[in-house]
């Protein structure tokens, strides 16, 4: 087992406890300036998992922060086959843990690095890249990096994208519509990014797709020189020789994919419908496989000095079975911001929480009916939770999850949809008279936890109404008092 502080983390060793009480960390696997990456054994489930360990002070002083929050967010809405899966994310006071999918493979360009590809071959992960980039951008993610080391593969030889860190989101887009932000690897990087005006983010991610398919089928790079400027005007120029063995169809998509108009360049739905490209393509059909709700194998027991989170914004366990979980305090405690790492990288939660005095089966059924209504697709159903996806590629999720507070106040976790909030809460409203949160403790409606402690709050109004209580019950015992002395006269 590695020593941890070439991470920054204080040295571990195989007869320490493992790392969180739940992972044995394995073999190095890779570093770059900020983080090293490990693989490792979850040591519950027998499953090889990889880790990413970042240095928060170099983060911090690297200026980094936002990245890191930006790929924490971007990660966890990711389900994609071709994707490699963020399973929860760890912290301690030095460092951050992503705890990743294990691709067992190792990175692609190793692969082509030893010996170019065929064109078969090269088909088939271009395929199965254009397929996860899809699925980003219909999400609203552009990736901005993608290149052979960036690309993994599973013990099955399939692709999988991975590292997010200088991905960008569509809030990021300026009035102009474009993104200005200047990162990528040079020789992968679009000439629009280059010139420095703006550039689209879907549109240079197909550049980089561009030239990862052109060296898979060649072995080298289109665009290449030792000194940078030179390479960057040779971008720019857009002239590149395809080796002699490039079919006729394959040498078309690609004058097409590295066209350097982004305007004109060619866009991943026209590259689905591509002749070469639609050779032996198989479609990735979303289900709930790839669009899972929270189990219990989502979350870690940590230590005192640690906070975790899988990453999906929601806060205590629910159970992987079909009945309804019943809280505990410790659940009640972690709904504070304090107790949870994403209030820590995202400026705003992903999800909208409240308590309703409706029953769970008409919360779910209200659900079913809306989605129903709407044309969408109930993927999962269960007493505690309803999944349902709609859309181009199942770019629109609803996800409500209920957990049993009390035998009349039941807490509703859902996704940060608008279809959601606009239909589901008024019908909600319609059942119970009014969505109410502890009506008992005087709180009317809270679409989001108060960023307190609640479980200070539950206690702070537990004694409101104990003291209210007491001084009713003096009141009461006042006149019976008064009405004695008086039958004593």
């Amino acid at each position: 087992m590695p020593a941890l502080e070439h991470a920054g983390e204080e040295s571990t060793s195989p007869a320490e406890k493992p790392l969180f009480g739940k992972y044995e960390v394995g073999r190095l696997l890779g570093y770059g300036a900020f983080a090293k990456v490990y693989h490792a054994r979850d040591v519950h489930t027998e499953r090889s998992v990889a880790i990413k360990a970042i240095n928060k002070q170099r983060i911090i002083k690297g200026g980094l922060t936002a990245n890191v929050k930006r790929e924490i967010s971007i990660m966890r809405r990711m389900r994609h086959p071709n994707i490699v899966r963020l399973l929860e994310v760890l912290a301690n006071k030095k460092k951050i843990f992503f705890v990743l999918e294990f691709a067992k493979g190792g990175e692609l360009f190793a692969k082509v690095a030893k010996s170019r590809f065929s064109e078969d071959l090269s088909r088939r992960y271009f395929q199965q890249l254009i397929s996860a980039v899809g699925y980003c951008h219909s999400r609203g993610v552009f990736h901005r990096d993608l290149k052979p080391e960036n690309l993994l593969l599973d013990e099955n030889w399939n692709l999988k994208v991975t590292d997010f860190g200088l991905s960008a989101l569509t809030e990021q887009i300026r009035p102009d519509g474009l993104l200005h932000t200047l990162c990528g690897t040079p020789s992968y990087v679009a000439p629009e990014v280059l010139l420095k005006k703006g550039y689209d983010g879907a549109k240079v991610d197909i550049w980089s797709c561009g030239i990862i398919l052109f060296v898979l089928n060649a072995g080298y790079l289109p665009f290449n020189d030792p000194n940078l400027m030179v390479m960057y005007k040779k971008i720019c120029s857009g002239e590149f020789r395809v080796p002699r063995w490039t079919s006729p169809d394959l040498k078309k998509l690609l004058s097409r994919l590295l066209d350097t108009n982004p305007q004109t360049r060619i866009t991943v739905d026209e590259i689905i419908n591509d002749p070469w490209f639609k050779i032996g393509y198989k479609e990735v059909k979303f289900h709930h496989d790839y669009l899972e709700l929270k189990t219990d194998d989502d979350y870690s027991n940590s230590d005192s000095d640690s906070v975790s989170d899988s990453g999906s914004g929601s806060a205590g366990t629910v159970s992987g079975g079909d009945n309804l979980k019943v809280m505990n305090a410790f659940d009640i405690i972690s709904f504070s911001s304090g107790y949870k790492l994403s209030g820590l990288f995202d400026d705003g939660e992903d999800g909208e929480r409240f308590l309703s005095t409706a029953a769970p089966e008409e919360i779910i059924e209200t659900v079913v009916a809306v989605a129903e209504g709407e044309g969408l697709t109930v993927v999962i159903r269960k007493e505690w939770c309803v999944k349902v996806v709609g859309g181009y590629n199942c770019n629109f999720v609803i996800a409500v999850e209920l957990k049993r507070l009390t035998e009349q106040l039941v807490v509703v976790e859902f996704d940060d949809f608008y279809l959601l909030f606009v239909y589901l809460v008024p019908l909600l409203a319609t059942y119970a008279g009014r969505i109410v949160a502890l009506a008992s403790f005087k709180i009317w409606f809270m679409p989001r936890i108060p960023k307190g402690d609640l479980a200070q709050l539950f206690a702070e109004t537990e004694r409101e109404l104990h003291q209210k209580l007491k001084e009713k019950a003096e009141a009461g015992a006042a006149p019976e008092a008064e009405g004695e002395s008086r039958s004593r006269r």
